[in-house]
C-alpha cells in the first residue's frame, strides 16, 4: 500500500448526530496487513470522543483532515493519494480515489520528465539515502516532450507502459509540488527531482512545471475495490483496480491529445454528438462523460456517492443518493441521458431529495 494511504476515522457530534471524519496518513506497507490490524483497532475502540490513533499512523502534526463524508472529495488532491479508508464503528472500508481527471497528457508532456536507470549506475547498492546516477551513466528509458509527439507511438501509444504508469508520474509531480513524503528528493538541479527504487533500476522524475499541475480538473470519483466473493488478496485487488481505470483514462486522454493536434484517430470517432468539427472544449466535455459512463458500466454500484465534483453530482443524480453515505441507492446506468449531458447540468454540490427530480 502506498504510504500516503488516507485513513478517515468516523465520529458523531454528541446531541447532533451528525457524523465527521478525521483523516490521517497512514505508515504501513502491505494493505492486507493494515486491514487486519485495522479491525482489531475497530473491535477495541470507540469513535463518540476524540481519536487516538494507533502508533503507527504519522500523527506528529495531528489529523490532515477534518470533514464529512460529503467534504471528503474536495479535500483529496488528484493524483495525490491513491488509498482511502474509511474507518466506522463497525468495519473498515477500502476506497480507491480515481482522478477524473482524462486530460492528462499535455501535464505528462509540458510538466513532467521520466528518467530510468540500471542500479548499477546509481548509487543504491552503497547509499540508498540519494540513488543518484553517476555522472556518466546513460538512462534506460526517458519519457519526456518529445515522448508525446503527434502522432502517438511506441512508449505513449495506447498498450505501452505509460498507460498506466502516468498515475505514477503525476503522483510524484504533486508531492514534488506540495511536499512529499516519500523518495529522496533532490533540489539542488535546475528542477525538484524525486528518485525512487523500481525493481532493479531507479526512477528519476524531474517537476519541470507547476504551472501545468494546476490546470488538471479536480473531481474524484471514490471506487470500493474489496475483494468480491470469489476473495483474493486486497493488495491484488488495489492493483488491478489502480491499472484498470488508469488505462482506461489514458485512453480517452490519447483521444484528446489527438483531437488537439488535429491526428486521425483510431480508437474513437468524435466522441461529442452532432459535431462535425466539435470545439475542444465540446470535446473535452464528451469525453469526460464517457469515462463516467464507462466506469459506471464496469463498477455499478462500487462507486460512491460521496464522490467528489459534477462526476459525483452525476452520479447522485442518477441514483437518488444522498451525498453522506457509503452506497448507491442503485446501480448507475445512465440511460435516460449520456453522462456529460447529466455532468453540464448539475451543481457539484448537488444533493437530491428522498425522490429524483429532472433538472
Amino acid at each position: 500500500m502506498d504510504s500516503d494511504a488516507l485513513v478517515c476515522f468516523q465520529q458523531s457530534r454528541r446531541g447532533t448526530g451528525e457524523r465527521w471524519f478525521k483523516g490521517y496518513r497512514v505508515g504501513v506497507d502491505v494493505p492486507d496487513e493494515f486491514v487486519d490490524r485495522m479491525g482489531q483497532y475497530v473491535r477495541r475502540t470507540h469513535f463518540d470522543g476524540p481519536v487516538a490513533p494507533p502508533h503507527w499512523f504519522d500523527t506528529a502534526d495531528g489529523p490532515v483532515m477534518k470533514a464529512r463524508l460529503a467534504e471528503l472529495g474536495e479535500t483529496v488532491v488528484p493524483f495525490a493519494t491513491s488509498d482511502v479508508y474509511v474507518v466506522t464503528h463497525k468495519l473498515v472500508q477500502p476506497f480507491l480515489a480515481v482522478p477524473m481527471a482524462v486530460d492528462v497528457i499535455p501535464t505528462l508532456a509540458n510538466g513532467v520528465r521520466t528518467r530510468e536507470y540500471r542500479a548499477d549506475d546509481c548509487d543504491a547498492d552503497g547509499d540508498d539515502v540519494t540513488l543518484a546516477p553517476a555522472p556518466d551513466a546513460t538512462p534506460t528509458r526517458v519519457i519526456d516532450g518529445d515522448t508525446f509527439s503527434p502522432p502517438l507511438t511506441d512508449e505513449a501509444a495506447r498498450g505501452g507502459r505509460i498507460e498506466w504508469f502516468h498515475l505514477f508520474a503525476l503522483r510524484a509531480a504533486y508531492r514534488l509540488a506540495v511536499g512529499p513524503r516519500t523518495g529522496v528528493v533532490d533540489t539542488s538541479g535546475d528542477h525538484p527531482t524525486m528518485r525512487v527504487r523500481d525493481g532493479d533500476g531507479v526512477l528519476c522524475l524531474d517537476l519541470l512545471d507547476t504551472s501545468v499541475l494546476k490546470r488538471i480538473n479536480r473531481d474524484v470519483l471514490f471506487l470500493d475495490y474489496t475483494p468480491g466473493d470469489e476473495g483474493g488478496l486486497l493488495d491484488r485487488a488495489l492493483t488491478e483496480a489502480l491499472r484498470d481505470t488508469a488505462r482506461l483514462r489514458y485512453r480517452f486522454a490519447t483521444h484528446l491529445w489527438n483531437v488537439r493536434h488535429g491526428e486521425n484517430d483510431q480508437w474513437f470517432a468524435g466522441i461529442a454528438r452532432n459535431k462535425s468539427k466539435p470545439k475542444y472544449a465540446d470535446e473535452l466535455a464528451a469525453t469526460r462523460g464517457a469515462f463516467l459512463e464507462a466506469l459506471a458500466e464496469r463498477y455499478g454500484p462500487s462507486l460512491a456517492p460521496f464522490s467528489g465534483g459534477v462526476s459525483g453530482a452525476a452520479l447522485r443524480w442518477e441514483t437518488g443518493t444522498r451525498a453522506d453515505t457509503f452506497s448507491l441507492s442503485e446501480p448507475p446506468t445512465f440511460t435516460h441521458d449520456d453522462a456529460a449531458d447529466v455532468m453540464a447540468r448539475v451543481d457539484a454540490g448537488y444533493v437530491p431529495e428522498k425522490r429524483k427530480k429532472r433538472l
